[in-house]
């Protein structure tokens, strides 16, 4: 096991022994693993360099710069991932929204791939706004990557997930383990197609696969 693995496995545990009330709610997010350079933001106030450990709340933010990843640990034991260049904000709840809602991530730029422990299927505790496209990751391993044309390219390694348009006409496509979805600026996404790869991904898919596989008990990507 890598050693960012073991310390989000360390991290992992912690949140699985805390309360079980506590458990029910995905916030705050705890900067679990830093490799390079990164940077929090605090709500009202500045970006300021990550730190291991450090609590992000609604309203709050976190990027990966230039040659840097970092990993987020929700209080139920869920991880959202972030690749370099990669920017996402905690998003505060409407006005007027039902508790228990899934809590939701802004993608405003980049890429990261999102992991829900096993079984959670009946609802997803995670929704990830990126651009034209939701994503409510249910279990498994999802990433998202936001396009330098506005694009969204959503894939599922395994799992389930359900992507949804963010505004505009209404659509909802399901995707399951080995399939991708490319959703274009305008919105309109076409059906879902076979999980493809790119060899500038490679490295990217293995250190999440990985961490998958060493914490979370996942399968490898077929």
């Amino acid at each position: 096991m890598t050693p960012s693995a073991l310390a989000l496995a360390a991290a992992l545990v912690a949140a699985l022994a805390a309360p079980a009330a506590a458990q029910l709610k995905e916030s705050p997010l705890t900067v679990a693993t830093l490799s390079g350079p990164a940077e929090t933001f605090a709500k009202g106030g500045t970006w300021t360099r990550a730190k291991l450990r450090v609590k992000i709340a609604e309203g709050d933010g976190a990027r990966a710069l230039a040659g840097g990843r970092m990993s987020l640990l929700t209080a139920n034991g869920n991880s959202v991932r972030m690749g370099q260049l990669t920017q996402v904000f905690l998003a505060e709840p409407a006005a007027g929204a039902p508790a228990g809602g899934p809590f939701r991530l802004v993608l405003d730029g980049g890429r990261i791939w999102v992991s829900v422990l096993p079984l959670t299927v009946t609802r997803a505790p995670l929704e990830i706004e990126a651009g034209p496209v939701t994503v409510a990751v249910r279990s498994g391993g999802t990433s998202l990557r936001a396009n330098p044309d506005g694009s969204v390219l959503v894939r599922v390694y395994h799992g389930l997930a359900v992507a949804r348009a963010t505004q505009g006409p209404a659509w909802e496509r399901p995707l399951k383990a080995a399939e991708e979805l490319l959703v274009p600026v305008s919105g309109v996404a076409p059906a879902a197609r076979p999980l493809t790869s790119d060899p500038e991904d490679a490295g990217w898919v293995k250190w999440n696969s990985d961490q998958d596989i060493a914490v979370y008990g996942m399968p490898a990507p077929k």
